[in-house]
């Protein structure tokens, strides 16, 4: 029995088309959204995923969209214990997240190690946007590049990444705060690749990532596309390659998560050729 089927046997009638079935998992804690239908049945909700799920001590339901320059959601306890820093394990690494603070996508570990997966020994990589260093860990566990640098504007985000870290006994990668746009010039092709986890405007940052690639470096840009149309992101890399005077080819391009029942978030790895 899956959670809408258990949810169906507890809400009324009406209500029961409602019951949602999805939900993401964060280690110790459950993260899901609830139709406002039932928002005065989310302590029951929030139970029941707990009853069938005891791995979870906490559910929590997101309370907004995406916000601000941080793009995080609010979120809030609706059952178990009162607690919003999750323990959440990825591929023999352990990550602590403050939920509602930053942003994470535990949909994501897929690419972190078919990034891994692809760095050669020796290289040094660039993680933007690296939040509290779920890509830069991963690539230090389970790769052998040389060392990272991890680029984190979220202050909450750049204090968890330290001290996941820590906690993985990583000491190859160097934590940046601030802003990428601000900071870039100090690393003029200094990266065998970047890795740039931002959905929404990550084409608004290839000018900076062109400018920190070495010839023979390798880039790799998230994007939000209509399904199956490439061509919007596709012109905005060879625009702003043609800018940089950098030539490139997109090696390889996939989907990489559902985002809605129109969209999806893609990857595009781009080599930089000279």
């Amino acid at each position: 029995m899956n959670l809408k089927e258990a949810l169906i046997q507890k809400l009324p009638a009406k209500l029961a088309p409602f019951a949602p079935k999805a939900f993401d998992s964060f280690g110790n804690i459950a993260v899901m959204e609830i139709p406002k239908e039932l928002n005065k049945k989310k302590k029951l909700i929030g139970e029941t995923l707990i009853s069938m799920n005891p791995r979870f001590e906490t559910v929590c339901s997101i309370e907004s969209d995406h916000k601000g320059k941080f793009r995080v959601q609010k979120v809030k306890v609706i059952a178990g214990k009162k607690q919003t820093i999750a323990t959440y394990k990825e591929y023999g690494c352990t990550f602590l997240i403050p939920l509602g603070k930053v942003f994470f996508s535990p949909r994501l570990s897929g690419e972190r190690t078919r990034i891994a997966g692809l760095i050669q020994p020796g290289e040094i990589v660039g993680a933007w946007f690296s939040g509290v260093g779920p890509y830069p860990i991963i690539f230090s566990k389970h790769s052998k590049m040389q060392s990272a640098v991890a680029i984190e504007l979220n202050p909450f985000g750049h204090k968890y990444a330290k001290k996941n870290a820590e906690l993985n006994k990583v000491k190859n990668v160097e934590f940046v705060k601030g802003d990428v746009k601000k900071v870039y010039k100090k690393f003029k092709q200094k990266f065998d690749r970047i890795a740039m986890p931002l959905p929404h405007t990550g084409y608004q940052f290839l000018k900076e990532a062109f400018y920190c690639a070495k010839p023979g470096a390798v880039i790799h840009m998230y994007e939000i596309i209509h399904k199956g149309d490439y061509s919007l992101p596709e012109s905005q890399i060879m625009g702003e390659a043609k800018k940089a005077k950098r030539r490139v080819e997109i090696i390889y391009k996939n989907k990489v998560r559902e985002f809605s029942p129109t969209k999806e978030q893609v990857v595009f790895d781009i080599l930089v050729l000279d």
